[in-house]
């Protein structure tokens, strides 16, 4: 079985207007950089490493994680998951909001890149 994707919604325009206006020395980097621990030590446990440096400090320590939501899944709404896990969650039918967020446990720098519905296929 593999995980289909569908209703996704983009927050990539809102992402570069946050680093446009950082860049420009609108934005307070205390502003931006507010991830919650809970958020980076999920990034660091089960996200995977991001394929460039964080957009904020330029560290390597840059990750995406994906967050699970919905009431068909239960217990497991709320929580950073794998891939695998996902698949397991909405194998029998169910469906699941998946939020892609980048995480940076150098700066904290965190922002949510995209969210979506995951059903099987």
């Amino acid at each position: 079985m593999v995980v289909q994707y569908r209703n996704e919604i983009s927050h990539q325009l809102a992402r570069r207007r946050t680093l446009r206006q950082f860049h420009a020395g609108l934005v307070r980097k205390e502003t931006i950089c507010d991830a919650e621990f809970i958020l980076v030590t999920a990034s660091k446990y089960h996200g995977e490493q991001a394929a460039y440096p964080c957009p904020v400090c330029g560290s390597d320590e840059l990750r995406v994680v994906l967050w699970v939501y919905g009431d068909e899944i239960g217990k497991a709404a709320g929580s950073a998951r794998s891939e695998e896990e996902i698949e397991q969650l909405v194998k029998d039918g169910h469906q699941a909001t998946v939020h892609t967020v980048e995480v940076c446990s150098h700066c904290k720098w965190n922002h949510l890149l995209k969210a979506q519905t995951a059903t099987a296929s």
